[in-house]
This record gives C-alpha cells, structure tokens and sequence, in this order.
C-alpha cells in the first residue's frame, strides 16, 4: 500500500495519508511531494490526515513548512483533520489560525471555489 494517495480533483491536488501514523519517514515524502507540486504550478493543496490518530513533530512541522511556501506565493494550505487527535496537535502548537482545517477532503475541495 503506498503511504500517500495523490489525486486531482477538478485542480486541486490532494495528498492523502493512508496510515493512522504520520512520522519523520512520511514528513520527508511528504515535503518531497508538496515542493514538486508547488514547483509544478499546483497551487491548490490539501492534505487529507482524516486517517492520522498520530502525527509526530516532524510531520507536523513539514505541513507548517508546506502552509509558509504557499502563504509566500499568496495561498493557503487546507488541512482535512481527523477528529478528536487532529484538532489537539493544531491548539497544542499555537497553529489553529495558520491552517484552514476542515472535517471532509469534499469540504477542502470546495472551500477552493
């Protein structure tokens, strides 16, 4: 099974993580992947982590670094969060207000319209 899902919807790229753990193996794949779309010229990403019950550190901070390079260029990350574990690690970091977060990968899509 590969740990990301990439799909585009309509040209919005999304970066599904299709594990319950995000950690630094899958932050550095993940940065890889996120500066290969923004290079392409996708500039509408959302990270879907609805499986995620664990995001450790160094995920965490390659979607902080992720949200900053498009915040540069005038745009901003859209996070698909799970439920109960995923809102604690925004408010624990201070980041609630950096990332627009949302319960459904169909919610992020649209919120690009």
């Amino acid at each position: 099974m590969e740990y990301f899902e990439k799909i585009n919807v309509d040209g919005v790229f999304v970066i599904a993580v299709n594990s319950t753990r995000a950690t630094l193996n899958e932050a550095i794949a993940l940065r890889k992947i996120i500066k290969e779309n923004i290079n392409s010229g996708h500039t509408k990403l959302v990270i879907d982590l609805s499986k995620c019950t664990y995001i450790d550190s160094t995920f965490f901070g390659a979607i902080i670094a992720a949200s900053r390079m498009l915040i540069e260029i005038g745009y901003k990350l859209k996070v698909v969060k799970q439920a109960i574990a995923g809102e604690y690690i925004f408010i624990q970091t201070n980041t609630h207000k950096l990332l627009d977060k949302y319960k459904t990968r169909e919610e992020a899509i649209k919120s690009f319209e």
